[in-house]
């Protein structure tokens, strides 16, 4: 019987059991060994093991079940995001086939701060419209991003919320505006703690930001936007 390498902490226990995951050795739905086993197996104390378990748990691999043990999770494919000069998230979706729908969740007319008014090339006294789109595939939080706009581009945007499912289709369909995206910046951070909560997340665990500057045809700039998307569920995939 091969013997087990020696650990001194719980990363690498849990690096240990991923791996094996991943290898296939524990399949989906499969109960992980007990503790007890897994403590005599690494040659640790309980609280490593249940460290490592905790880990797992946080990072999706596993499921702990009350009196019974942690189970192996199906981890979903991760979703390929394909980003480019015309990128439109339900067409990205609708093209791959892929359950999705988009939620906003708040929005308000305000000043714009000052990261808003110089992406934006606004005025002194010019308004924003700020949005909170909650975007799902699957049926799972895929993202959340703050959307900012100048008001003055998009005059009563607010009538066409009630039956919110796009904002590009708004753009298109009211505003006769195909938008284009000039610049993305992608960035791995720790969520807030409402970021974290509404996409289901734990807050210790990174997603990944990604800024994005999108402008009218003519190259006049129309929307700056910030979005926080699960690393989990997607996979950036750039066109050239």
């Amino acid at each position: 019987m091969k013997q087990a390498k020696t650990v001194t902490s719980h990363l690498q226990i849990a690096e240990d059991l991923i791996t094996k995951i991943r290898l296939g050795e524990y399949q989906a739905n499969e109960k992980i060994p007990s503790e007890h086993t897994l403590c005599q197996k690494y040659q640790v104390p309980r609280h490593m093991v249940r460290q490592a378990i905790a880990r797992l748990t946080n990072l999706g691999w596993v499921t702990p079940v009350q009196g019974k043990g942690s189970y192996i999770k199906q981890k979903p494919k991760p979703i390929p995001y394909i980003l480019s000069a015309e990128t439109s998230y339900s067409n990205n979706m609708q093209e791959q086939g892929i359950d999705h729908t988009s939620k906003l969740i708040d929005w308000e007319i305000t000043n714009p701060n000052q990261e808003e008014k110089s992406k934006l090339k606004l005025g002194n006294g010019e308004k924003v419209y700020r949005l909170e789109i909650v975007r799902f595939a699957r049926k799972q939080p895929m993202s959340i991003t703050t959307t900012t706009l100048p008001k003055v581009e998009f005059p009563n945007l607010e009538k066409h919320f009630i039956h919110f499912k796009s904002l590009y289709r708004i753009f298109l369909d009211h505003y006769q505006l195909q938008p284009v995206r000039s610049m993305t910046k992608f960035q791995a951070i720790l969520p807030l703690l409402s970021d974290a909560e509404m996409l289901g997340i734990p807050e210790n665990i990174p997603i990944i930001q990604m800024e994005s500057m999108v402008n009218h045809p003519n190259g006049v700039p129309i929307e700056y936007n910030i979005s926080r998307i699960r690393g989990d569920m997607h996979q950036c995939v750039v066109e050239f």
